[in-house]
Formats: C-alpha cells, sequence, structure tokens
C-alpha cells in the first residue's frame, strides 16, 4: 500500500513540474498596438506590437512585425519570440491615430468574436504610434504596458475619458441611434498621458475633444455622477467647480417628421471649491452672477460639441435613440440618422446651483 502511495506522489511531483515548464514557455500578451504604415516599400501593410511581461527579468518584452492582416501577425510574431505567446489575458488594444480614421471594425470584429479574449478588454487611439509608445525606456515606469492600463482606468474615474472596451465599442458600432467614442492618449517626453476624447462616425474617427469639452461630453451623457471641473470664465475669472448631483434630461417633440426639436436639460449642484476674480463670494447676488456665468460657459461649450457632431454628421451622445423611440421603424429609416442631425433643433440648457463656497483668491 505504502508502495502504491509513493508512486502516486511521484507521479503528481512529475505533473506539476511538467505544468510550471509549461506556464514559464508561454509569453501572456497584456497590450496589442496596431498602427498603419503611411510610406516607404510596406505603405498600406499593418505594423503590430505586442508587449509581454517575462519573469525570468522581472521586465516587459515587446516584439514588432509587419503583415497584411490582424490575424497572420501572431504566427510570425511567435517567430520572433521563445515564448508561446497566447492572447487569453490581453488587456488592452492600442489603435494608431491613422489606422482609426481609415476605419476600425474588421480589427474589432477579430477581437469581439474571439472567445479567448475578455469582452473587458480596454480599446483606446493612440496619437503618435502604438509601437513607439510601447518599445520606449521610461524612467519612471516598469512596466508601460500597466501603467496605460491603469492611466485608462484613473482617467475614466474623473470623467476626462470614456472607460471603452471592445464589447461596449461594437455595440455602439452596431447600433443605429449612437455613434462609438474612444479615448485618446499621447506618449509625451517623458511619460503617457490622456487627451479626450475621439469621436466616430460608423468605425471611423472623426473628430477629437480635449479634456475640458470631453468633462462637458460627461455632463451631456449623464455619466458625470460627481468630480471636479475647471472653468475659465474669462481672462480673470476662474472656478474650480464640484458636482455634487447631476441630473440631465432629453425630451423630444415631434410636429412632423421634418420638424424635430430636442431639449436638453442639466441641473448641477455642487460646491464652489475655488473661485479667482474680482466677485464678493460671500454676496448672494454675486454669487447669482458666478452660477450665470457657469451656466453660460457650459452651454458655449456644448454649444461647440454639438455643431462638432452636425459639422460630421455624427451621433456620438445617442441621440438618436430618443428620437427613435419617438417614430415608427419605417420613419425613423427614412431619417437616415445620423446624417440628418443638423436638420435638428437641439436645445440645451443649464442650471447651475451653488450650495457652498470654499477657497477665495
Amino acid at each position: 500500500m505504502t508502495r502504491i502511495l509513493m508512486i502516486i506522489l511521484i507521479l503528481l511531483m512529475q505533473s506539476g513540474c511538467k505544468d510550471q515548464k509549461i506556464v514559464e514557455e508561454l509569453g501572456f500578451i497584456h497590450t496589442i498596438g496596431y498602427e498603419s504604415i503611411e510610406e516607404g516599400e510596406d505603405i498600406g501593410k499593418l505594423k503590430v506590437t505586442v508587449s509581454f511581461p517575462v519573469a525570468e527579468t522581472l521586465k516587459q518584452q515587446t516584439n514588432t512585425i509587419v503583415v497584411d492582416t490582424p490575424r497572420e501577425s501572431m504566427i510570425f510574431l511567435n517567430q520572433k519570440t521563445n515564448k508561446n505567446l497566447v492572447l487569453g489575458q490581453v488587456r488592452s488594444i492600442l489603435i494608431g491615430e491613422k489606422l482609426a480614421e481609415k476605419g476600425v471594425w474588421d480589427l474589432i470584429d477579430t477581437f469581439y468574436r474571439d472567445p479567448v479574449l475578455r469582452p473587458t478588454v480596454k480599446l483606446s487611439i493612440v496619437k503618435s504610434s502604438p509601437q513607439q509608445m510601447l518599445s520606449k525606456d521610461y524612467p519612471n515606469y516598469q512596466m508601460v504596458d500597466t501603467v496605460i492600463e491603469e492611466l485608462l482606468t484613473k482617467e475614466a474615474r474623473l470623467n476626462t475619458i470614456p472607460e471603452m472596451d471592445i464589447h461596449k465599442f461594437a455595440k455602439d458600432y452596431l447600433d443605429d441611434a449612437i455613434d462609438p467614442i474612444a479615448p485618446i492618449i499621447l506618449q509625451s517626453e517623458d511619460g503617457i498621458m490622456s487627451e479626450g476624447i475621439g469621436l466616430f462616425s460608423n468605425d471611423q474617427l472623426k473628430a477629437f475633444l480635449p479634456k475640458i469639452k470631453a468633462s462637458v461630453f460627461f455632463l451631456l451623457t449623464g455619466e458625470f455622477k460627481e468630480g471636479n471641473l475647471l472653468i475659465k470664465i474669462n481672462k480673470e475669472e476662474k472656478v474650480l467647480f464640484s458636482f455634487l448631483k447631476n441630473k440631465r434630461s432629453i425630451k423630444v417633440g415631434l410636429n412632423n417628421n421634418e420638424d424635430i426639436d430636442v431639449n436638453l436639460s442639466i441641473d448641477l449642484k455642487g460646491f464652489l471649491l475655488e473661485y479667482q476674480g474680482e466677485k464678493d463670494i460671500n454676496n448672494e447676488k454675486q454669487i447669482a452672477e458666478v452660477e450665470g456665468d457657469i451656466q453660460e460657459y457650459l452651454e458655449n461649450e456644448i454649444n461647440e460639441i454639438l455643431e462638432i457632431m452636425k459639422e460630421h454628421q455624427i451621433d456620438n451622445l445617442g441621440l438618436g435613440k430618443y428620437i427613435k423611440r419617438k417614430m415608427d421603424y419605417q420613419t425613423w429609416k427614412n431619417l437616415d440618422w445620423p446624417k440628418s442631425i443638423d436638420r435638428v433643433n437641439i436645445n440645451p440648457t443649464v442650471t447651475v446651483t451653488i450650495i457652498d463656497t470654499g477657497l477665495i483668491k
């Protein structure tokens, strides 16, 4: 009996050693970058860069390949490393700006249908080159791909960029009443930073909102529940407003199918954390003037965002979802949304209530 138990124990130990060896041979890809080649003999091809951690060195390794299609990239990338590269642990997909302008659905669809990948893989647009971003040695980063993942999570929590994954992007792309968005990040001299929101028409990047406008954009979507917003009323006046409550409502009026009104109202309540200017914040009348200034500032920002969407005939706010509910199917199809967005009367109104004041300078 004892002899049999010893044999079983030896077999189990051999099995554990084998599993450990197999794990050491694997390269768990953390981040994948895609960009289009714009010049030279490989013009029109796809440059694919992957990064994965290496346990032996406690560093990340990056490999790059030039290919015709995303799928064939894994074959050639595997030939450039002693690891067996696998996709099951991918956390982020980075897409170069030029490739995003041409269209990303073929790429997203590849991942969207892959059962190995998590649907929550983060998606972002890189203003520079994904290869350069992943390959550079940063003095303050040990693992740049981990830094990118944490940056995207933190900035989304602060309402400066959207929290976007391949599942949500695909969902918005396939919905005819909303266009997708994606966060923009860029490589600076000594690090990586978020830059705002990319606005898509179907699967093509069409426009860009910088960080301040991005926060206003989230007020419009109703996703900005709480947080701070720096508002420059004019050269002399600046306020830091902290939202305690943000309520957004959208009402659609149809006089006929050619006359569509969208009334978009936002009700904000919060604290004035800091004020720089000449007004007396202890005076109720002048507090009301500051509230009016913030309202005017936000309405101007909202109108600029709406003008960008009308110029590119896109609807990244999903206003089409509210209009669609008011119509029968055939009328909605005839509307040809969002190409008809410039025919819609969109009326934004903002109400700001300051319930407390903070630092005064």
